[in-house]
């Protein structure tokens, strides 16, 4: 039963993502009084990437022949292990912050790697700027999640998502409610919209290493890439805002993925009015969350909780 959960929940990720970008895109055309294409548009995108033929780099090894198949398996794996179904299933010992931070990591690199693999000086450019937006992002990630870990006392997401929706610990603590305003800066940042999409990986660049892939590895690459958002929002959801949960797989499935698709409203909002930072500028945005996720670590050691 566990495993059949978790299959599913990996399928629903992979086949919602590109509907949920579809969606956000949309929110956002309407927004900019845009029409736009329809929420189905991702979808005939990848369709027509599979068909067309592929073209690689001559000095490209295997690592980047193989980097798309990794990202998507990485991705699928994130999603897996984020406890949408609010039980005490057994894979819970391996839903764990820890685990989650690993593979992110490991799918970060692969990104970078691949770039750096293609012998493509822009590619490589844009990989670079890619592991830089981590340097300014994953410490605010990090330090936000574990004072909520501090608080919970595990780093176990099924346990902490248990003990936030039976408001064992939640907003009426200071520290918490502080390092939730840290994280979810950290979380948009992550969803690479406006105005964190930074010019100088994307428009000239075309986000590194996919400037260099063409037919299916560049759908693949883009399909995971989606994947690790939800994996991502679907983090902020089991640490913040675990609620109404049930235990019934297909009503547990439904709400995550309504307050996912909130989250994807609401970068659609942004991304409608906001311009692209400079790397520079994102450098001097980050300070502030990072100032707030180091306010509530403070706030806990110096008796945040009761």
């Amino acid at each position: 039963m566990d495993v059949l959960v978790m299959i599913t929940q990996v399928l629903l990720a992979i086949l919602l993502a590109p509907l949920l970008e579809g969606i956000s895109g949309q929110i956002t055309c309407k927004f900019q009084s845009r029409r736009g294409s329809d929420v189905f548009q991702p979808y005939r995108n990848f369709v027509k990437l599979f068909k067309r033929s592929e073209t690689l780099p001559e000095n490209a090894t295997t690592l980047f022949r193989i980097a798309p198949y990794l990202m998507f398996a990485v991705a699928s794996a994130l999603v897996a292990i984020v406890p949408v179904v609010y039980t005490d299933y057994r894979w819970g010992m391996v839903s764990d912050f820890f685990m989650f931070v690993y593979l992110a990591a490991l799918l970060r690199f692969i990104f970078g790697a691949a770039s750096l693999d293609s012998g493509s000086p822009f590619a490589a450019i844009g990989g670079s700027r890619e592991q830089m937006l981590a340097v300014f992002v994953e410490p605010t990630l990090m330090l936000s999640a574990m004072v909520v870990a501090f608080l919970a006392k595990t780093t176990n997401l099924v346990e902490i998502s248990n003990l936030v929706a039976s408001g064992k610990i939640g907003y009426f603590i200071p520290a918490f409610t502080v390092a939730a305003v840290a994280f979810l800066w950290a979380v948009y940042v992550e969803t690479g919209k406006k105005p964190f999409d930074l010019p100088e990986a994307e428009q000239e660049l075309q986000e590194g290493l996919l400037s260099e892939y063409s037919g299916k590895r560049l759908a693949i690459s883009q399909w995971a890439l989606m994947i690790k958002r939800i994996a991502v929002i679907g983090l902020f959801v089991v640490l913040f805002a675990p609620w109404l949960k049930t235990g019934n797989p297909f009503l547990d499935f439904g709400i995550f993925f309504f307050k996912v698709g909130i989250f994807y409203i609401f970068t659609a909002f942004v991304d409608a009015f906001y311009s692209r930072y400079r790397l520079f500028q994102l450098k001097k945005t980050a300070a502030g969350p990072f100032s707030l996720a180091v306010l509530s670590l403070l706030l806990y050691v110096l008796g945040g909780i009761k």
